[in-house]
């Protein structure tokens, strides 16, 4: 039991290290930024080699500190069809990197940098939001410019060490159901 629990703990902790930050630059004017910690995957490091695939994003879970600004954030990017972003395989070397993402049913190749934090990768890179079929984003005169940037933080360890499954439309509100009892067979001597 106490090994059950040591490693859910252990595979719940990475999560506490995964974070993405996406930094949006309104037009004419502002900025801001919007973030998740709802990311699952890991890289891995051989030597000056770095590796990622399968990393998982819930942009269903961004948020900008403004409700309505993250609801429109939702809408723009079709969380209801797209719920995750899906970086399927990145490779790097000396702190330089290329990968492949999906966002919005888009599958593009993107660039960027990566540096190694403690136990931690960290990296950085621009996505043009219309490549992504993402446009016209736009609220009471002020408009999102076309380039985003991310910087990305995700834990340094093998691809088993936190399984990502894909992520499900909202679950809907489940119904009481009427408790179980558990009976355990007398131990054996």
């Amino acid at each position: 039991m106490k090994k059950l629990i040591f490693t859910t703990a252990l595979l719940c902790s990475f999560n506490l290290w995964a974070q993405v930050t996406v930094d949006v630059v309104l037009n004419p004017m502002g900025n801001f930024k919007a973030k998740t910690d709802s990311i699952s995957g890991v890289a891995e490091v051989t030597g000056t080699d770095v590796s990622a695939k399968n990393v998982r994003v819930d942009l269903r879970t961004l948020k900008t500190g403004i409700e309505v600004r993250d609801k429109h954030t939702q809408k723009h990017l079709h969380t209801d069809k797209f719920p995750e972003a899906i970086l399927s395989i990145a490779k790097g070397k000396n702190g330089k990197g290329i990968g492949r993402i999906s966002i919005n049913g888009q599958e593009k190749e993107i660039k960027g940098t990566y540096k190694i934090v403690g136990k931690n990768l960290e990296a950085d890179f621009s996505l043009n939001l219309p490549d992504f079929k993402i446009t016209d984003i736009n609220y009471m005169g002020v408009g999102v410019e076309d380039e985003v940037k991310l910087h990305v933080i995700i834990p340094i360890g093998t691809a088993a060490a936190t399984p990502a499954a894909p992520v499900s439309a909202p679950a809907k509100v489940a119904q009481p159901v009427a408790p179980v009892k558990a009976v355990m067979p007398p131990a054996k001597k």
